[in-house]
C-alpha cells in the first residue's frame, strides 16, 4: 500500500464503479485501492472535487497509519487524535463517531471506544461531546450526514484495514448530500418511468468517465444524444460543463427543457442563463442515428436507448430479438457520431446488458466490433470491464458502462 495516502473515498453500493470513476479523474497512479469499500487517494482532500464524485459517500483526510490491524494497537492511538482535533475545531458541542472498514471490531467495541472517548474530550478539554452510536461497524451516509459528523464540530474517524496489515485512521470532511440527490431525482417536475429513471449519481459516474481529468470550464460541452429528461445534463451543468441534448421525441425534449429550467432556480445553483444565451445548454429533437450536432460537442455522456424493460427473465427468443435491435440503433448511433467526434474524442455510454444467470450476462455483439467500427475502449488498471455494470439484484436489464475514445 502506497504511503504517500492522504485522503480516503468510501465507495459505494458498486465500488468498482466508483474506483473507476477516481481513476478517470485522478490517475491510475494516484489512486490506490485499499479494500473493498475504501480507495485512498495521493492527493490532499481539497483537491478533490467531491461534489462532482457519484461513486464516494464519503471523503476522509487522512491522521495517521499504524502499523498493525489489532484493535487494541488502534484504540490506544485514538485518544490523542481525538484531544489534538477538539483543541483545534470551532466551539460548539462535538459531534463524535467512528466507523470501521475492514478491522475486526464489533459494533459494541465502537461504541465503548467512543463513550471513553467522550469521557477523555471532556476531561482534557473541557468541551461537551455527543457520540453517535453505532448499530453497525460503519455509519452510514444517512447517520453522518444527519449528525453533522462532517461539519465544523464534527469529529468521524473512519479505521481502515489496509492490504499490507496496517490501520489507516481518517477524519471525514464530506459526505454525500442524500437529500439534495432525492430532490435532483423526485423532486423534478418532468420524470417519465416508461424511459427509465437514471439516478443522479450514476449520471455523475458517466460524466466523469467521459470527461475525465478536463476541467469544467466554459466551452467544454457535454451532449448527451439520448437526453430523456434530462438528468445527465443537470449534473453537468452543476459540475460546470455546457451541456447540450437531444431525444427522438419532442416530449423527452421539453421535459428536458422544464427540468432544467427547475434546476436553475434552486437554492445554491450559482448559474444565471438569459433567455438569448446558449452557452449553457441547447436543445434539440434529433435522432441519434442521423442527427448532426452544432457545435461539435468535446464529449459524449449518455444512457442509450437500453430496448424493452423485463420484470421476469425472457424467452431466448424474445431476449435474442431484444439484443438484435438494440445493437443495430446503437450501431447506426456509432456510425454516425463518429465523424463527428474530435480527434481521440472520448464518450462513456450507459448501454445494456442482460442478467440470464448469476453473475451472468448477454452484451452487445458491437461490443467485440468496437475496435473495427472507428474506437478505442479505454481500460481502467484498477477495474475490470467485466465490474463497469450498475445493477440491482433483482433487475433483468443492468446498464453496462463503455468508455470509448475515436481512433
Amino acid at each position: 500500500m502506497s504511503t504517500n495516502i492522504q485522503s480516503i473515498c468510501v465507495l459505494g453500493r458498486q465500488p468498482a464503479l466508483g474506483l473507476a470513476e477516481l481513476e478517470s479523474l485522478y490517475g491510475a497512479d494516484q489512486t490506490t485501492q485499499i479494500n473493498k469499500q475504501v480507495a485512498g487517494l495521493d492527493l490532499h482532500a481539497s483537491e478533490i472535487s467531491f461534489r462532482r464524485l457519484g461513486g464516494s459517500t464519503r471523503l476522509a483526510h487522512v491522521l495517521t497509519i499504524i502499523p498493525s490491524a489489532d484493535w487494541r494497537n488502534v484504540e490506544r492511538k485514538l485518544p490523542e487524535l481525538v484531544v489534538e482535533l477538539a483543541l483545534i475545531i470551532p466551539d460548539g458541542k462535538i459531534q463524535l463517531g467512528l466507523s470501521s472498514f475492514g478491522l475486526n471490531v464489533s459494533p459494541a467495541k465502537l461504541n465503548a471506544a467512543g463513550l471513553t472517548l467522550k469521557k477523555i474530550i471532556r476531561t482534557r478539554t473541557g468541551r461537551s461531546v455527543r457520540v453517535t452510536p453505532n448499530p453497525e461497524v460503519e455509519l452510514n451516509t444517512a447517520q453522518v450526514l444527519h449528525n453533522h459528523l462532517a461539519g465544523p464540530t464534527g469529529i468521524e474517524l473512519l479505521l481502515i484495514a489496509g492490504n499490507d496489515g496496517s490501520t489507516i485512521i481518517a477524519r471525514t470532511t464530506d459526505v454525500q448530500d442524500i437529500d439534495s440527490y432525492t430532490l435532483r431525482d423526485r423532486g423534478r417536475p418532468k420524470r417519465d418511468a416508461r424511459v427509465g429513471m437514471l439516478p443522479p449519481k450514476l449520471a455523475q459516474i458517466i460524466i466523469n468517465l467521459a470527461t475525465s481529468s478536463t476541467p469544467p470550464t466554459q466551452g467544454a460541452t457535454v451532449l448527451d444524444p439520448f437526453c430523456g429528461t434530462g438528468v445527465i445534463l443537470q449534473e453537468a451543468i452543476l459540475m460546470g460543463f455546457d451541456v447540450y441534448g437531444t431525444d427522438l421525441e419532442q416530449r423527452m425534449v421539453d421535459y428536458t427543457g422544464a427540468n432544467l429550467q427547475w434546476l436553475l432556480t434552486l437554492p445554491g445553483t450559482a448559474i444565471t442563463v438569459h433567455a438569448d444565451d446558449k452557452r449553457y445548454y441547447r436543445l434539440d429533437v434529433g435522432d441519434a442515428a442521423v442527427h448532426q450536432w452544432q457545435p461539435t460537442p468535446n464529449f459524449v455522456a449518455c444512457e442509450t436507448y437500453l430496448g424493452r424493460p423485463f420484470t421476469e427473465r425472457p424467452s431466448s427468443e424474445v431476449l435474442a430479438q431484444t439484443i438484435s435491435e438494440v445493437n443495430l440503433i446503437l450501431k447506426k448511433f456509432l456510425s454516425n457520431i463518429h465523424d463527428q467526434l474530435p480527434a481521440n474524442g472520448r464518450m462513456c455510454l450507459a448501454v445494456p446488458a442482460w442478467k440470464v444467470g448469476v453473475d451472468h450476462f448477454k452484451h452487445l455483439p458491437l461490443i467485440d466490433q468496437i475496435s473495427d467500427m472507428g474506437y478505442n475502449r479505454i481500460r481502467f488498471e484498477h477495474v475490470q470491464d467485466k465490474q463497469l455494470l450498475y445493477y440491482r439484484e433483482d433487475q433483468i436489464v443492468a446498464r453496462e458502462l463503455l468508455v470509448l475514445t475515436r481512433k
